[in-house]
């Protein structure tokens, strides 16, 4: 069988998709992928041999009047396109998980018939899942609640990597050190590594804490600069290659609120403090960070430098407060289904 995956834009949309896809060929379906040029999904297309077709697409959301008339017109354009595209793969099914590269061929399909699932991982879905929403054979959503009740709506949680999933431990215990993981090296991590940045500055950091910083490709040297003056251990990267290791190690995770990054914290079974980007689409990382908020699985801060002393109080608070983070733990593992590529292809398979 042959399956058509659609997804682009940021990590958010496309590790969920790479996992389904990874799971659709062990399943020994042929894998085909449209995204964009020079992407995330075409590095890993060309890693995993899938087939990839690039699109030159141009998004509508926040352009202005000349912005979303030439963005129509690439839809057009993309639409017929897809159309042959297609009729050359000839895919059984088409999974897609949003992103503006993914509306033509979705669109395509439906034109085709070609079944059409979808995935959304966020709490509120996008413009392009919120379109193909109503054309879906079903329609996977991480959030309970990001659609409308309905018989082909399906809450599976978000996809994460294996090595990440871990089990809250049945008590708490006493360690030695307490671990911070910081994950400033995503969209927005300029500004919360100046809060963290912040935080840290002209205070006295216990020597038993131990903190790993991700901050991607920023200059590090001026956390470094601050963190160096005191006597607890750091480790400031880029990147962190084996980041399930990083996650079990942590005893608290700061961080955005992402799909993928809450996903992968709850599965990780570990509490947080989350900083919603200011500016993310229909302030989708807020509604994510309150979720966790409430069920008493995360604390929500305001992205700002106003919040860094009471971050700092909170990581005080929180170090000591080993039953405080043990029940967050619990509820971080409990505030999702875990998820995985496995069970979305089971529902699939099981749907015709």
């Amino acid at each position: 069988m042959k399956v058509l995956i659609l997804a682009g834009g940021t990590g958010g949309h496309v590790y969920p998709a790479l996992s389904v896809a990874k799971e659709f060929k062990r399943n020994e379906f042929s894998i085909s992928w449209i995204g964009k040029k020079d992407s995330l999904e075409s590095t890993f297309s060309k890693s995993e041999s899938f087939h990839f077709i690039s699109l030159d697409t141009k998004g509508f959301k926040g352009k202005n009047l000349l912005g979303k008339i030439i963005s129509l017109i690439y839809l057009e354009i993309n639409v017929v396109k897809s159309i042959f595209i297609i009729k050359k793969i000839k895919p059984d099914i088409v999974f897609s998980t949003g992103g503006y590269v993914t509306l033509a061929p979705a669109l395509a399909s439906l034109i085709l018939s070609i079944p059409l699932f979808i995935h959304e991982q966020n709490s509120v879905p996008g413009l392009v899942n919120r379109i193909l929403n109503r054309f879906s054979k079903l329609s996977f959503e991480a959030f309970p609640g990001s659609f409308n009740k309905s018989s082909k709506i399906l809450t599976v949680g978000n996809p994460v990597r294996s090595e990440i999933i871990k089990n809250p431990e049945s008590e708490t215990t006493m360690k030695e050190h307490f671990n911070i993981l910081i994950l400033g090296g995503s969209q927005g991590s300029k500004q919360l590594n100046e809060i963290v940045l912040k935080a840290f500055q002209d205070k006295i950091i216990p020597s038993h804490w131990c903190i790993v910083h991700q901050i991607g490709d920023l200059d590090k040297s001026s956390l470094v600069d601050v963190y160096s003056k005191q006597s607890f251990s750091y480790e400031v990267v880029s990147y962190i290659e084996d980041i399930g290791r990083a996650y079990h190690e942590s005893d608290l995770v700061i961080g955005r609120s992402g799909a993928m990054t809450v996903s992968e914290i709850c599965c990780s079974s570990k509490p947080s403090i989350l900083f919603p980007l200011p500016w993310a689409a229909d302030n989708h990382q807020y509604f994510n960070a309150k979720y966790l908020e409430d069920k008493k699985a995360s604390i929500l801060l305001e992205s700002s430098l106003d919040s860094a002393d009471r971050l700092f109080t909170l990581l005080n608070d929180l170090e000591k407060d080993h039953n405080a983070r043990h029940s967050m733990s619990l509820n971080a593992f409990d505030a999702f289904p875990v998820s995985s590529g496995n069970r979305i292809v089971e529902i699939i398979n099981e749907s015709f």
